[in-house]
């Protein structure tokens, strides 16, 4: 049997008799309603929802599910073939190489302006510039049926310069591919954008964070130069903190295993203070670090610059370490 977990919402699915499949492009297109709602929920307004439909194996046009160099291919009765796996809860598409033990996700999440997206573009386009990971074991190979390479790039080089990127609102992925002489299975890394918007409410992060339960880690990105500019009494800024992981928490009260909560440090070049100092700062302004870190399996803090991804001997590469290994 072999399981396959969708890196958009978060689902298990076992191929052999969950799963479902895109019909071939030159078939009749229809509305797919659940495809659309899904997009919606995340602000999409170019939905985009008339597409070829889906055929799973208990579907009554279905011959039979064939396998192909380890991939599932469903045979339909006029003798179309198909190989395009489609998530049964959100009808997005399934990716080769991300089952139930090969994904790593990430959700970031913070206030409004506080870098989160400025930081998974430059975390991603490190990946596609280097190739390979640091310690040599792995290849980098960036998922462009998500976003291009170019557009990865143009935003990261956006961000660079001071601009604001647009929103990000699928995730960004990377598969890391063992090296030959070091054996083992891909893995693919998932980065999640989530808008301040949502984690407005409870209701909003049942339909918009579904992936957050299976997240192992959760990013919390807090501008460094506005860390710098804190008070170091007043309790605004700690209740603001408060709001927004609880309700991230909120996402991923049914996990199995709690996430690791990482505090980044963004825009750091803008901040006068060292790696160490920041730290102090982050639990002297935020005190309830301390009695959050109960609800995760333990709490890191990261500096980290969009702009300077390199500043202090590779940040970027220090914080995709942390967080995929």
């Amino acid at each position: 049997m072999s399981d396959r977990r969708c890196i958009f919402c978060g689902r298990l699915t076992e191929l052999e008799t969950d799963a479902l499949f895109r019909l071939p492009p030159d078939h009749p297109r229809t509305n797919d309603p659940i495809y659309a709602d899904f997009r919606k929920a995340r602000g999409f307004t170019d939905l985009r929802s008339d597409l070829p439909g889906v055929c799973g194996s208990r579907s009554p046009e279905c011959l039979k599910l064939d396998w192909e160099n380890g991939r599932p291919v469903l045979i339909t009765k006029t003798g179309r073939g198909t190989d395009t796996l489609i998530c049964p809860s959100c009808h997005n598409e399934l990716f080769r190489d991300t089952d139930s033990a090969s994904v790593c996700s990430a959700v970031f999440f913070g206030a409004k302006d506080s870098g989160k997206t400025s930081l998974i573009l430059a975390l991603a386009n490190s990946r596609i510039k280097e190739q390979f990971s640091p310690d040599g074991k792995y290849r980098y190979i960036f998922n462009d049926r998500l976003y291009s390479t170019e557009d990865i790039a143009a935003g990261a080089e956006k961000a660079a310069s001071g601009e604001k990127p647009a929103d990000l609102r699928s995730p960004a992925a990377v598969y890391r591919v063992p090296r030959a002489a070091e054996g083992g299975k891909p893995v693919c890394d998932v980065l999640h954008d989530v808008s301040a918007a949502d984690t407005a409410d409870e209701e909003t992060l049942l339909t918009a964070l579904p992936f957050a339960e299976s997240a192992e880690h959760f990013v919390y990105c807090l501008p460094a130069d506005k860390l710098a500019e804190a008070p170091g009494e007043g309790e605004r800024p700690d209740i603001l903190m408060r709001r927004d992981i609880f309700m991230m928490l909120g996402a991923c009260r049914f996990a199995e295993k709690p996430p690791e909560l990482d505090i980044a440090l963004t825009r750091y070049d803008l901040a006068d203070m060292s790696p160490e100092t920041a730290s102090e700062r982050v639990f002297g302004v935020f005190p309830s670090i301390g009695e959050l870190s109960g609800y995760f399996s333990g709490v890191k803090v990261y500096a980290v610059s969009a702009a300077r991804p390199d500043l202090g001997g590779s940040l970027t590469d220090e914080l995709y370490a942390g967080l995929f290994g």
